[in-house]
This record gives structure tokens, C-alpha cells and sequence, in this order.
């Protein structure tokens, strides 16, 4: 094992929890509102539900192979070549994944906080402390995690409850008033953002101490988060209204700002900007983690932290390169994502399951 390290299940339900609300509390409402308008919410209800199909296939599939991950045991269930391919692929994945949410977080402070601020001013510094906390392993990761998390959700539910009052539930109304299509398009592209994300918990179960008790963990970890986003997807609707949350970029930030017109707080958008910081801090690490130790793993390296800052600076030059307006960000990830992540989250795992299966591969026997 490259990080002797280890995190316990709930610790490892609470990073995962973190993870999906990352940068989806900012921006799925508007996502999810220009799919289906007043019925967004829902788009929440049915991702979750296959976000929770997704944890149980991979953390079964990862049961078979407790002491690998899914970049190891990868080559044992489809043979040397192949699996060395899909290993790479499962390197891949987070590492874009990362530079992906590095350039949202880049574009939400650049446009809420610090306008024409360089990149390599906003990305740079919150890189090197990132891999600074990845050099430290996921105990590290973990821990301070489980120290923030109920500061933060504390603050999420302060907010919420400053704006019951100014809900319109007619914002809500017609209920399914286009159908079930638009519904079910919006849960497609919110389960491939963040639900179908949690793959990358494969590469993180042999870093598990009680991983029989990881399912229950990280489905509840699926189950809190898909409340918590139908929550702020709901608030979206009720105080901005369909219309205006689907064409803001970030309606979750203008729903904080809304409070202090309300006239009895200030600087509410700094406290928007401190909980992105924090959640989007713990997604990026989670994405710099995996790609770091997957691609030891797949080089057969003895050591991940020798490849900690190299990742880092392809993950800043990707970052920038790779992703252009906030615009142009919003169409790649409601309409391409989705299509781009299906292998990853669901065809290679349930494959691998299903040949696992029939030839009787994992076990005790094998992972001894």
C-alpha cells in the first residue's frame, strides 16, 4: 500500500459527503433549473438514486479486492493489457476531474470576489496548500475534513432559515408542468456531476480500516448530500424564481447576497466565498489524491508523494488550458460530462463486476 494510512468508514462517509457537495451546491441549482425549470428539485431526487446505484456496484466490486483499488485489480479482472488500459483510464479521471473543479473554483472567486485577478493567483496558492495536505495522506485528509464539516453545514442551515420568510411557493407551480422529460434529462447530467463522481472512492477503499462497513457509510454519505442539494436547489426556485436561477451562473451566491438587502447582515458574500473555499478545497484534494496515488499505482511506484507536485502543476496548466468561460464550463459539464463519464462510472465497473462474478475472482484467498 502506498499510504499506510488509514480512515475509518465514517470518516470516509464524511469525505465522500463533502466531496459531493463541493462545487455542486454552487452550481447544480442552475443546472438543474434550466433542465426542468420549477422542477429542478427533482432532477436531485432520481440523480441520488443512481448515485446510490453507482456506490453499490463499485464498493461491491471493491469488496472482492480489499486490499486493491480499482486501478490495481483492474489488470486482475481483465487481464494485463486491457486492465493496464483502464487503469490509465481510471488515472485519467480525476486528474480532469480536478482541473475541471480548480477552473470552476478559479472562475466563482474571479467573478464573486477578486475580478480581474490572474489565475495563477486564485489557482496557484490553493494548489500548493492542496498538495501540501496530499503529501500528508488521507488520514490527513480525513480528519480535517470530519474537524470542518459541521462548522460549514451549521452555516448552511443559518442561511436557510434566514430565508423561509421570503419564500414563494408559487415559484414552484405547475408541478411537472412540461413532464417527466425535462426531469429525467436534468437527473442525467446532475447524476454524471457530482453523484457519479464518488468513483473515485475505488482508489480509496484499501485506505479503509472497517471497509465492511463502508457501504452503509458512503450510501448514506449519497442519501444526506442528495437532501441537502434538493434543499438548496429548492431555495434557488423559491427565492429567485425558475427563470432566474437557470441563467445565473452561480444563484446559490445570489441567494447569500439576496440576505443582505434584507438589511439586517453585511458582507454575506464573504461567507459564501469561505464555504465554497472549504468544500471545493476538499473535492480538489480528493481529485489530487486519487491521481497522485492512482498513478503510482499504475507505475508501480513505492512511494505516491514522489509524484505530488509534478500532478500538481499538470492539474494548474490543465486547468487553464483546458477550460474557457463560465458559459462555455456550463455546457461542457451539463451536456458532455455526462457522456464522457458513463464508462468510468457505470460500463467499466459493472463489467468488471460481472466478469468478477462468473469467473469467481476475490476473496481472501486471492488478496492474501
Amino acid at each position: 500500500m502506498l499510504d499506510r494510512g488509514k480512515i475509518s468508514a465514517r470518516q470516509a462517509g464524511f469525505l465522500m459527503f463533502t466531496f459531493l457537495m463541493g462545487n455542486a451546491a454552487v452550481i447544480v441549482p442552475a443546472s438543474a433549473t434550466s433542465f426542468a425549470k420549477q422542477d429542478g428539485w427533482l432532477t436531485i431526487i432520481f440523480a441520488a438514486l443512481i448515485g446510490i446505484v453507482v456506490v453499490l456496484i463499485f464498493t461491491n466490486l471493491g469488496l472482492l479486492f480489499p486490499k486493491r483499488s480499482i486501478i490495481q485489480y483492474s489488470e486482475i479482472i481483465l487481464g494485463k493489457r486491457i486492465g493496464k488500459i483502464v487503469g490509465f483510464l481510471y488515472v485519467l479521471y480525476p486528474f480532469y476531474l480536478g482541473a475541471l473543479v480548480t477552473g470552476v473554483f478559479r472562475d466563482y472567486v474571479t467573478t464573486t470576489a477578486l475580478p480581474r485577478t490572474p489565475a495563477i493567483v486564485v489557482s496557484g496558492p490553493l494548489l500548493a496548500v492542496i498538495a501540501y495536505a496530499v503529501q500528508g495522506g488521507i488520514e490527513t485528509l480525513g480528519r480535517v475534513n470530519e474537524l470542518i464539516l459541521p462548522f460549514r453545514e451549521l452555516i448552511v442551515m443559518f442561511i436557510i432559515i434566514l430565508l423561509i420568510t421570503d419564500f414563494n411557493w408559487d415559484n414552484l407551480t405547475p408541478f411537472m408542468g412540461e413532464g417527466i422529460v425535462p426531469v429525467m434529462k436534468g437527473s442525467i447530467s446532475v447524476a454524471s456531476l457530482p453523484f457519479g463522481e464518488t468513483i473515485l472512492f475505488a482508489i480509496l477503499l484499501p485506505n479503509i480500516s472497517n471497509i465492511q462497513k463502508v457501504k452503509k457509510s458512503y450510501v448514506l454519505a449519497v442519501v444526506f448530500a442528495g437532501m441537502l442539494l434538493t434543499i438548496s436547489v429548492l431555495t434557488s426556485i423559491l427565492v429567485l424564481g425558475p427563470a432566474v436561477a437557470a441563467r445565473l451562473n452561480f444563484p446559490t451566491h445570489e441567494i447569500i447576497k439576496y440576505i443582505e438587502k434584507m438589511g439586517f447582515l453585511t458582507d454575506m458574500d464573504v461567507l459564501g466565498v469561505l464555504l465554497w473555499i472549504t468544500s471545493g478545497f476538499t473535492k480538489i484534494a480528493v481529485c489530487y489524491y486519487c491521481t497522485a496515488v492512482g498513478l503510482a499505482q499504475w507505475c508501480r511506484l513505492s512511494d505516491y508523494r514522489s509524484v505530488v507536485i509534478p500532478v500538481g502543476i499538470l492539474i494548474f496548466i490543465f486547468s487553464i488550458v483546458a477550460y474557457g468561460t463560465l458559459v462555455e464550463d456550463a455546457v461542457f459539464a451539463a451536456t458532455i460530462w455526462p457522456f464522457f463519464s458513463l464508462p468510468f462510472v457505470i460500463l467499466f465497473p459493472l463489467l468488471m463486476l460481472i466478469i468478477a462474478k462468473i469467473r469467481r475472482l476475490g476473496g481472501s484467498e486471492q488478496e492474501g
